[in-house]
């Protein structure tokens, strides 16, 4: 997030938002999120607060899946 703003403030390339919703879909949501109030960078646009919910449960749910299926899995194996 810093760095998009730093960007966003010389003007040069920026991050695109697939890189941040990305991130946050492969657990890294709390990062994001924080990186978005420390820096003050794109708190005010709203589709993008939403996409990052979105991830971020998501992710979440990926990841719980992960971790419970497999172990369900193994002990109806045994």
């Amino acid at each position: 997030m810093g760095f998009d703003k730093l960007s966003a403030k010389a003007g040069s390339e920026r991050v695109p938002e697939m890189w941040f919703l990305l991130i946050s879909l492969a657990g890294g949501f709390v990062g994001v999120v924080l990186g978005m109030f420390a820096f003050h960078h794109k708190t005010s646009k709203t589709s993008f607060q939403i996409k990052i919910a979105a991830a971020a449960v998501l992710g979440t749910l990926v990841i719980f899946y992960l971790v419970t299926g497999r172990q369900t899995s193994q002990s109806m194996q045994t």
